[in-house]
């Protein structure tokens, strides 16, 4: 579906979300069939049309209930409901307080509308679901980290070839671990066949070892071909850091899939990678909450390596000193890329070790605690729509990230956090501090 017809489609939500919306004149508008209609939406947006819609609702009554002063049921009522209970029963059901209770809260729900253009690999991510496959698995030793792939297929060439040739019925995926960026010289392979006893022979013949039968788990996947000469790392890192991090899934195990798509003649044509995902609970929170002042010793560096040449000067200086921080403080700015730890009295990094000193500001500071970790930008990029949106808050600050890790710097959470300040005047009002509500609704609620 091309990039004119989703955005007529959004559009139209967004232009009708106070109206009955007919999914039959949705398809109408984007001129498609309501079965490609359905599976497209899903695709680009990673929800059905029906729960996209009562969350645009959701959000948009969320933002209204805590900037004016309208009533609970004008506001269901102006949101495309037709009762006040089946308003306070959807929005319970998505934002998990009632709409008094969230009046109150310092969190805030966002759903944002989706933005265009969108990214064309985003068009090209497929969510597909796959059944569990029955065969056997191996382990291939590389001689070196670069291009592990190749090296394990060209190992198996000669066999896959001959199963090829003779019309057996097989699949052949690699399994690798989710956390990109990492070398590694052993691979993992999959074989989804019936026929145990040529595979065993043919795996052992190429060098593998462990060689064991295996079921792969079924469940859904974020599948992106790519082709087989391509930059696969590029690829998963695009999947797992970038897209995932602003997708409504999060991770649904810790081993990825890549399937060789194999020619006739046994040549590789793509590599299909699947990642393993499930449907997150919920959308997004964002809490508002009071910082203390923090210190953070960080390493600064520019250029396109600026990640990885920070870290490692960090990395270098905490090895030194033999500490193990247990949260890192990550921001990334025009002038480059910063990466440091927290200042501490024990003062086991300082600024004289080559490093510098970023300070964050007591105040207050939006929030949101994320379930995948790694490219944070994603997630900043919806805080900065959420507060271009918002009446209460505007932003005083660069985002930022804080990761917390384990002792092998897994990161185990990430807060993308942003320093905000409070509107007190709008358009030359004030905005009141408590909207009134109706007691009854309020009883209601």
């Amino acid at each position: 579906m091309k990039q004119d017809v989703l955005k007529r489609v959004f559009d139209y939500i967004e232009d009708h979300l106070n109206e009955e919306i007919s999914l039959d004149n949705l398809a109408r508008t984007g001129y498609v069939s309501l079965m490609q209609l359905y599976r497209e939406f899903y695709c680009v947006s990673g929800h059905s049309i029906k729960d996209y819609i009562r969350k645009r609702r959701i959000s948009n009554a969320c933002a209204q209930i805590k900037n004016c002063g309208l009533s609970i049921t004008g506001i269901a009522l102006g949101n495309g409901f037709d009762s006040l209970p089946s308003f306070s029963k959807v929005f319970k059901k998505i934002v998990g307080l009632t709409p008094m209770e969230y009046k109150r809260s310092s969190v805030f729900y966002t759903f944002l509308p989706g933005q265009f253009p969108l990214h064309l690999a985003e068009t090209a991510i497929k969510i597909q679901s796959g059944q569990p496959l029955h065969g056997l698995t191996a382990v291939y030793l590389a001689a070196g980290d670069t291009d592990i792939e190749q090296q394990a297929i060209n190992a198996l060439k000669q066999a896959v070839f001959t199963a090829k040739r003779t019309d057996m019925s097989f699949r052949l995926f690699g399994l690798t671990p989710v956390q990109v960026g990492r070398s590694r010289q052993s691979y993992n392979l999959f074989i989804d066949t019936r026929n145990h006893e040529y595979w065993i022979s043919a795996l052992g013949e190429a060098g593998y070892h462990s060689i064991e039968p295996a079921t792969l788990c079924g469940g859904e996947f974020a599948v992106l071909s790519v082709p087989f000469t391509g930059s696969i790392n590029q690829a998963w890192d695009y999947l797992y850091s970038h897209w995932l991090a602003k997708s409504v899934f999060t991770l649904a195990g810790d081993h990825c899939r890549e399937e060789f798509i194999i020619q006739k003649t046994g040549t590789i044509k793509e590599l299909r990678l699947s990642l393993p995902i499930i449907r997150k609970q919920s959308s997004y929170i964002i809490e508002v909450t009071p910082f203390a002042q923090q210190h953070y010793i960080v390493a600064h560096a520019v250029g396109s390596h600026a990640e990885d040449e920070a870290s490692a000067k960090l990395l270098s200086q905490i090895n030194q000193r033999g500490f193990l921080p247990s949260s890192f403080y990550v921001e990334i700015t025009s002038n480059g890329y910063l990466c440091g730890v927290e200042q501490t009295e024990t003062g086991e990094l300082s600024a004289e070790d080559g490093l510098s000193v970023v300070t964050l500001e007591a105040g207050l500071y939006a929030v949101l605690t994320a379930d995948s970790f790694g490219d944070f930008t994603g997630l900043a990029d919806i805080m900065t729509r959420w507060l271009e949106e918002n009446c209460c808050y505007r932003r005083a600050g660069s985002p930022f990230a804080l990761y917390t890790v384990n002792e092998t710097y897994e990161e185990v959470s990430m807060k993308v956090c942003i320093a905000i300040g409070e509107h007190s005047v709008i358009n030359g009002q004030s905005i009141p501090s408590n909207p009134i509500y109706n007691e009854d609704e309020e009883q209601m609620n």
